[in-house]
């Protein structure tokens, strides 16, 4: 497993991956520690002490999560390693893929959109152990009336990544 940390406006993020591709993303921590933290407690065998190894196998992902942290419109067509993932969790992480940056959607609607119209608290469940957040950006599923509901960051970044998106479109809207 290879890995970078780095500082953005909003905290550390550490990525981790492998030849197959991305395999996890930590959230803005305050402190470099934390984020350590949060890396160790999704994957507690892969790191034994964390040292940029091979950062350039990246390519661009940690600039752009540093921009997106900065309120830029950025992609994140990076690929995925996508081993130990279910069927459901596949589908329900490309769905929450493919809602468009500055919009939100319904866990409700995640469920349909995947041919499972009932599955709503799986989706929830799905989207709490997602590995790479903002990649697949599971802070742009809220509640059936748009409540933020559940998020690995806390509601307060999750309302922080919305609003980043929001205000970038509505400046977007404006420049029109």
């Amino acid at each position: 497993m290879d890995y970078t940390a780095f500082s953005t406006p909003l905290g550390w993020m550490i990525i981790a991956g492998s030849s197959r591709g991305i395999a996890h993303v930590v959230l803005p921590a305050q402190h470099f520690d934390a984020a350590l933290d949060r890396l160790r407690a999704r994957t507690p065998t892969a790191l034994r002490e964390l040292r940029a190894r091979h950062p350039s196998v990246f390519g661009s992902l940690p600039d752009r999560l540093t921009a997106f942290m900065c309120g830029q419109r950025v992609s994140f067509p990076d690929h995925l390693d996508t081993s130990g993932w279910t069927d459901f969790q596949f589908r329900v992480w490309e769905a929450t893929r493919n809602i468009p940056y500055g919009q939100t959607r319904s866990y409700s609607w995640v469920a349909a959109s995947i041919g499972q119209p009932g599955a709503y608290r799986a989706v929830g469940q799905a989207l709490h152990k997602n590995p790479v957040p903002v990649i697949v950006p599971c802070h742009r599923v809220v509640g059936i009336h748009g409540d933020l509901t559940g998020f690995g960051g806390g509601l307060a970044l999750k309302q922080v990544l919305i609003s980043l998106e929001t205000n970038r479109v509505a400046a977007s809207d404006d420049a029109v």
